[in-house]
Parts: C-alpha cells; sequence; structure tokens
C-alpha cells in the first residue's frame, strides 16, 4: 500500500509540472500575439509572352475575368464589356449563398486596383495589378494590402497571408498567362 501511495505524489507532481509548462507556453503564445503586425502585404508577378495591349485587355475583359481569376470555391460573375473605373461585378461560391464583390477603383493601361469584398462581413482587401511590357513581353504585377481583424488569431493569420493568398494569385497568373498566350 506504501507502495501506491508514493507514486501517487509523483504522478500530481509530473501532471503539476505538465500543466504549469503548458500555461507558460499558451502565455508566451498570447504575450507574441501583441508583438506581430495584423497588417499583410502580398505580392506575386508573372511574365506573358504577349504584347502589353493584349493582356491589359485580357485583364478587363468582363467576359475573361472568370477563366484567370480564381476565386477559392467561387468564382467571378461575368461583365459585359471591358472594365473601367467603377465597376462592380459580383462573386457567386459554389456551396454557399454568400455573395461578394469586386469593384474598380482605378483602371489605366498600366494599373488596376480593385477592391475585394469577399463576403459580407469581411474587410475589404485592396488589390492592385501593375501591367508593364513591350511589342513581345508584359510584366504583371500583382499585390494585395490589408488588415486582419479577426481578434486573438489577427496576427497569426497575417503573419501566413503571404502563404494562403499568395497561392490563389499563383494560380490566377498561371490562368491568364495560358489563357493570353494560347489565344489566336
Amino acid at each position: 500500500m506504501s507502495k501506491k501511495s508514493s507514486s501517487h505524489p509523483k504522478a500530481l507532481y509530473q501532471l503539476r509540472k505538465i500543466t504549469r509548462v503548458s500555461a507558460l507556453v499558451i502565455l508566451a503564445v498570447v504575450v507574441l500575439g501583441f508583438f506581430l503586425p495584423t497588417d499583410y502585404r502580398v505580392e506575386r508577378s508573372i511574365i506573358v509572352n504577349k504584347p502589353h495591349d493584349v493582356v491589359v485587355n485580357a485583364l478587363l475583359g468582363g467576359n475573361s475575368l472568370p477563366d484567370w481569376m480564381f476565386i477559392s470555391g467561387g468564382q467571378v460573375n461575368l461583365h459585359k464589356g471591358f472594365f473601367q473605373q467603377g465597376d462592380e461585378v459580383g462573386i457567386s461560391y459554389h456551396d454557399s449563398a454568400d455573395k461578394g464583390s469586386l469593384t474598380f477603383t482605378t483602371v489605366t493601361t498600366n494599373t488596376i486596383a480593385f477592391d475585394v469584398k469577399p463576403k459580407a462581413g469581411v474587410d475589404l482587401v485592396h488589390n492592385t495589378i501593375y501591367v508593364s511590357g513591350d511589342d513581345t513581353t508584359t510584366n504583371v504585377d500583382w499585390e494585395i494590402e490589408g488588415q486582419l481583424r479577426t481578434g486573438f488569431l489577427s496576427p497569426y493569420l497575417a503573419f501566413f497571408a503571404n502563404k494562403i493568398a499568395g497561392r490563389n494569385f499563383e494560380i490566377s497568373l498561371q490562368r491568364l498567362k495560358e489563357k493570353v498566350e494560347l489565344a489566336q
């Protein structure tokens, strides 16, 4: 019987040690979150082997936008004609009644800026696409900037935003490249 009672306090001591270490780790994660930024910036680029004006037409064509812009679990709706400043197009999701929108804020031959509101209650995401090139190749640079306001997790989500959003950019830019380069 004394053997059991002597091992029992040892188990309690181990449990107390584990809970204290766990509490310190959790406290460190919370404190670290106060020092991490909640804003993010994501950039991706691609070179398209077509003239500048051909690429700009593909970027601004309302019928071509759904073909190249990747929306995880959804799509950008069709739009007649070419987008101009102030135009808005809806975003629909496959498995949800949620709706979003994409609104063009700047439209020039070298800069296309638009705000994306993925769903109601979600902050706007500011997007800018810079287009530069010549008669043979065009460089397309896409960047977003924003701030996450999701409470305690915001700094951690912002830290991983480059990987999360960057993957969507990479898919979109690759689709744009294929669409433009394969078009006759």
